[in-house]
């Protein structure tokens, strides 16, 4: 097994799939190609919302299913270019053939506590830790720097050229739509079944009219002004 670290041929294989249009295993097969087996995608929804949980996905296919796919994972890609429908039907791919496809919610409270990028990296070692396959390596969605017990590779638009992390976005997207749907039958005024806690400009109006609802991020501007406005 060779995994002195992280080789040129990982770089390689993310330029390369940068260009493509599409998601391709062209990151995992490299890595495979550098010792490694057990390749966990990771990717979060939620990040930029000012109300409501973090979700961190976390998506693992066989190395066997990434050397010699049985099915076109067509449909498979960042969660965001996707209908609601269409994220429903690429997850139920994705079911079929990952060997893992998990997640973990963070409240909003742990990201006020935390920050947003330390609620992210805490959410990957609780993924790593409560997970029933440990991964070898994390290919993770961005540009960050975060450590756990295994090695974390970072991929800027890693939603956009990796299935393994195409995956994880969709797996993190649907849970944390359906979460936000039930806050919405709790706090209406809010609207989170249509924004899913992002600041559109009803979700504004409505901190403005009524302040933060107790599922909001009190440590996210335009929040934290409000919050701070009616404890004056």
């Amino acid at each position: 097994m060779k995994r002195p670290g992280i080789q040129p041929s990982l770089e390689k294989a993310a330029v390369d799939a940068a260009f493509s249009r599409f998601p391709t295993f062209d990151i995992e097969r490299a890595l495979i190609s550098e010792g490694y087996r057990l390749i966990a995608g990771v990717d979060e929804a939620g990040r930029g919302a000012l109300a409501g949980p973090l979700c961190v996905g976390m998506v693992i296919f066989s190395p066997s299913f990434i050397l010699s796919p049985t099915q076109p994972l067509t449909g498979v890609k960042d969660s965001k270019l996707l209908t609601h429908k269409g994220r429903c039907f690429a997850l139920e791919l994705i079911k079929q053939h990952a060997l893992l496809a998990t997640t973990r919610l963070i409240s909003h409270r742990l990201i006020d506590r935390l920050n947003i990028n330390g609620a992210t990296e805490y959410a990957i070692r609780r993924l790593i830790d409560e997970s029933p396959i440990t991964p070898e390596i994390i290919i993770l969605d961005g540009t960050f720097n975060f450590r756990a017990r295994v090695p974390i590779k970072s991929v800027p638009k890693g939603d956009r050229v990796s299935f393994s992390i195409a995956g994880a976005s969709i797996v993190a997207k649907v849970r944390r739509d359906g979460v936000l749907k039930r806050l919405d039958s709790l706090y209406p005024s809010y609207q989170f079944s249509r924004n899913k806690g992002y600041g559109t400009r009803d979700h504004l109006a409505a901190l403005r009219d009524s302040g933060p609802s107790p599922v909001h991020r009190l440590s996210y501007r335009p929040v934290s002004d409000t919050h701070r406005g009616e404890a004056m």
